[in-house]
């Protein structure tokens, strides 16, 4: 209950400040951007959502009354505008740096290409501070705000260029990305698992769709099931799923009993387990732009 008030309290300062937010999704990331700056400690991904909806609630009974803003309130929200308007602008270099460097010399840059590579970008940046609904929110800010000319053009300091290379060791991947996914959400609906960094990584070491770890720039298997974490949490639809990708699953329900047997009682990989930061870092806490 302090933690709802403490960000209904921000979130009245920052639309009395800033006014309300375009969209629905846009006003939950905007809650999403105060739980990540203001509560003290994690909050669980998987009931985010759910604090959110409460947070909603709340207002939509309250209001935006300007007299209860308070100077704390004031300064927080005037934070989380900042915050929100980095993350655009880190994704947009990074994004701007791999079109530059890495792209590859025969892409059209049509919408659906545009879109999986910021989806991509958001992914590798994202340290676990942006929830579902902000994730959603900052990959179409930075798609509305796209300009390819603007992009080619912009100068570009070395660490965007550094960030851009760890995308596109994973934009290579498309293809394997999509089958991988496909996968994933078969073995979701099959046996009722929460998909989890560690489920991913068993699938692509238990699969016949698999990729070994120095195929990727981290070298590390791991880094890369998080990207696809991450990733699929903001992708709008469930893919197609073949009677092949079932079976796949399958295959790879009965790898997973299999090594759980062997090692006896300990982690459960179809489980989520808490999850660090990504290899390459955030720099969305960066107070330069």
């Amino acid at each position: 209950m302090k933690d709802l008030k403490i960000v209904l309290n921000v979130l009245r300062a920052y639309i009395v400040t800033f006014g309300d937010p375009d969209t629905r999704m846009d006003l939950r990331a905007v809650i999403g951007a105060i739980v990540a700056n203001v509560i003290t400690g994690d909050v669980d991904n998987r009931l985010l959502e759910r604090f959110m909806d409460d947070v909603l609630a709340a207002y939509e009974s309250l209001g935006a009354d300007a007299s209860l803003v308070d100077v704390t309130s004031q300064l927080l929200a005037e934070q989380v505008s900042v915050w929100l308007k980095t993350q655009q602008t880190t994704v947009s270099n990074v994004v701007s740096a791999y079109l530059q460097q890495f792209a590859p010399e025969d892409s059209t840059w049509d919408s659906g290409e545009i879109l999986s590579l910021v989806q991509t970008t958001v992914a590798v940046l994202n340290d676990g501070s942006l929830s579902r609904s902000g994730g959603r929110a900052l990959i179409r800010r930075v798609i509305e705000a796209f300009d390819l000319d603007q992009a080619m053009s912009r100068w570009l300091a070395p660490e965007w260029v550094a960030l851009a290379q760890q995308v596109s060791s994973y934009e290579e991947k498309t293809d394997l990305q999509s089958e991988l996914r496909s996968v994933a959400w078969s073995y979701v609906q099959q046996f009722e698992s929460i998909l989890s960094p560690q489920l991913i990584e068993q699938i692509i070491e238990t699969g016949p769709i698999n990729v070994s770890p120095e195929e990727l720039l981290s070298g590390d298997l791991s880094a890369f099931s998080e990207m696809l974490f991450y990733k699929y949490q903001f992708i709008e639809a469930d893919p197609v799923v073949t009677k092949s990708h079932e079976e796949i699953a399958v295959d790879v329900r009965k790898a997973v009993q299999d090594f759980l047997e062997s090692r006896g009682p300990g982690i459960d990989v179809t489980k989520p387990e808490t999850v660090g930061d990504l290899e390459v870092g955030s720099p969305f806490f960066r107070d330069d732009p």
